[in-house]
């Protein structure tokens, strides 16, 4: 029995069958965040805190209106991934189902005074694809500029840029392998901000400064 091998031309055209179907129609994802239960972070052995989370598109403006494109074998631009929930509410949400799983009150900065204000402009969430010969990896990441104060402070506690990204691999792309990359790099994004320590050390010391300050 003869067994044919696959020549150049022939794994382009598997390529534009797999990404085919779709692939001239934007994408809609809701890569949201879902807390897992009975699992507690790092962020649950702070005393509870008051925290006011604010988040800044500060994405570049070409990116503003997706999250990824669609592209076809050649690389070509054939259609937009777009969230239908606005990024920033997205990176809030799910930091504030974090720090509520952990026993911490959150509240918008114009809703009362907060113990601690964690500050972050959103430079970057972006899904993408690379080809290879026998899978397709999808790609995700999240970048941003992080800030955490004391109170009402103008000194930051800390102040540095804060990222996380998500690889896994492919046979077939479809639309909701967009979502799933988007997904994994935001709950790395927050398992990893639960887990630095100089996140915990600044929160640490909103919540010393909140106990000396107590009638």
């Amino acid at each position: 029995m003869r067994t044919k091998r696959c020549g150049g031309a022939e794994i382009l055209l598997l390529c534009a069958i797999v990404l085919s179907g779709c692939v001239l129609t934007d994408a809609h994802v809701n890569p949201g965040y879902t807390v897992q239960a009975g699992k507690k972070s790092p962020l649950s052995a702070i005393a509870p805190l008051t925290v006011a989370i604010t988040v800044d598109d500060q994405r570049p403006q070409y990116e503003q209106d997706r999250v990824g494109n669609k592209k076809n074998n050649f690389g070509n631009i054939t259609a937009k991934v777009i969230s239908d929930t606005p990024p920033t509410s997205i990176l809030y949400d799910a930091l504030k189902a974090e720090f509520e799983a952990s026993n911490h009150k959150v509240l918008k900065m114009e809703d009362g005074q907060a113990d601690s204000v964690v500050k972050i402009g959103l430079k970057r969430y972006w899904s993408d694809f690379a080809m290879h010969w026998f899978d397709i990896e999808m790609m995700a990441t999240l970048e941003t500029d992080l800030a955490i104060f004391k109170g009402t402070g103008q000194e930051p506690l800390v102040a540095k840029p804060f990222n996380s990204n998500f690889r896994e691999s492919r046979q077939i792309v479809l639309d909701g392998a967009f979502e799933d990359v988007l997904r994994g790099t935001l709950l790395e994004y927050v398992r990893s901000f639960s887990r630095d320590p100089h996140v915990l050390d600044a929160l640490k010391s909103a919540a010393a400064e909140r106990e000396k300050n107590r009638p």
